[in-house]
């Protein structure tokens, strides 16, 4: 039998008035996954939804980042320019150090020259005293003690080496003394001799020099001399050699005979 459009209708109005029906039938016309359609297409738009929310938020950290990054740049740039300034300043502060150095040497080289100058002027003005005053320092060596002129003692070597006694070597190194005294031995009166060698702080090239000049001078018939070192100050080296000969060593206006009684 056909299926016509009355029993159609009864259909619909069976299935309006009983929804169990209506329900089988849509699950046998449409099936399981259409019939489930619906709930994942509302599962869906959550989704979307929840992701719109969440890519919200990454906007807003975004721009945020953004912001941030911008003053960055800022506090970078201002960097670079402090940067700049700074690498000027150094470039200016190498120049300062190139001059001060050279300024520096300059000045070391003035020192030194000083210091020469110095050390100079305080051996002339030691040897002064000790030429101008040979009585208070030589009295205990000799008595009536008389610092040769440059012309008495050229006289005494220009003789003796016209007489064949010294050489013109020696005669230029018995002049290097700085002074020469004559006076007479405190025992028995006879004219002797100093060969005195100043310096500041007497050390053993002093003495050396002392020896040296005063046998130079020895070899001049009839004269008797004594090395003898003047200064302020006895240094070791200088001790110990005066240990070794015969001399004497006036120190801060002491005059010590070596070696010791």
């Amino acid at each position: 039998m056909a299926f016509t459009v009355n029993d159609f209708r009864d259909l619909l109005e069976i299935l309006r008035t009983m929804p169990e029906w209506k329900e089988a039938l849509r699950r046998e016309l449409l099936g399981e996954e259409l019939l489930a359609l619906p709930g994942l297409v509302r599962e869906l738009i959550r989704t979307v939804e929840a992701m719109d929310k969440r890519l919200y938020r990454v906007e807003q950290v975004t721009e945020q980042m953004d912001k941030r990054l911008y003053r960055v740049e800022q506090v970078t740039e201002q960097m670079d320019k402090r940067l700049y300034r700074v690498e000027q300043d150094v470039e200016v502060l190498k120049t300062d150090v190139a001059v001060l150095k050279t300024d520096v040497a300059g000045l070391k080289t003035d020192v030194a020259v000083l210091k020469t100058d110095v050390a100079a002027l305080k051996g002339d003005a030691l040897e002064r005293k000790y030429r101008e005053r040979p009585f208070v320092y030589f009295r205990r060596i000799l008595r009536k003690p008389k610092v040769l002129t440059d012309s008495e003692l050229d006289n005494l070597l220009s003789q003796a080496q016209a007489e064949g006694a010294l050489s013109e070597a020696e005669v230029e190194e018995i002049s290097r003394l700085d002074a020469v005294v004559r006076g007479r031995r405190i025992p028995d009166g006879s004219t002797i001799y100093l060969a005195v060698e100043i310096s500041a702080k007497i050390d053993n090239r002093d003495v050396a020099r002392a020896i040296q000049r005063a046998r130079l001078l020895e070899k001049i018939p009839s004269v008797i001399a004594i090395p003898v070192v003047a200064g302020e100050q006895l240094t070791p080296e200088g001790a110990e050699a005066l240990k070794q000969t015969v001399a004497w060593a006036v120190t801060d206006g002491y005059a010590t005979e070596y070696p010791a009684a």
